[in-house]
C-alpha cells in the first residue's frame, strides 16, 4: 500500500496542473463567448453597418464623394424607372 499511496502523491502535482490548465481555459472560453455575443447583438451589428455604409460615401477627411452618391442615384433613377416601365407595359 505505500507504493499506491507514493504513486498518488506524485500524480496529485500533475492532477494539481491539469486543473489548472482547465480553470485557464474556461476563463478564456468565457471571454470568448462573451466578445463574440457583444460583437453580434443586434444594436453592434446595425452599428457597424451604418458606420460601414457612412464611411463608403464618405472619404477619411468625412467629405462627401459626390462619385459614389452619383452612382447610386443613378441606380436608384435605373431602377423606379425599369419598374415604372414594367407596371406600363
Amino acid at each position: 500500500m505505500s507504493e499506491q499511496e507514493a504513486s498518488k502523491e506524485s500524480e496529485n502535482p500533475r492532477l494539481a496542473e491539469l486543473q489548472s490548465e482547465i480553470e485557464v481555459a474556461r476563463a478564456e472560453f468565457i471571454n470568448s463567448v462573451t466578445h463574440l455575443r457583444e460583437q453580434t447583438a443586434p444594436g453592434r451589428l446595425a452599428q457597424r453597418g451604418l458606420h460601414s455604409a457612412q464611411s463608403w460615401f464618405t472619404d477619411d477627411f468625412g467629405a462627401i464623394r459626390t462619385k459614389r452618391v452619383a452612382i447610386v442615384g443613378a441606380v436608384v433613377v435605373g431602377v423606379v424607372a425599369i419598374k415604372l416601365l414594367r407596371r406600363r407595359g
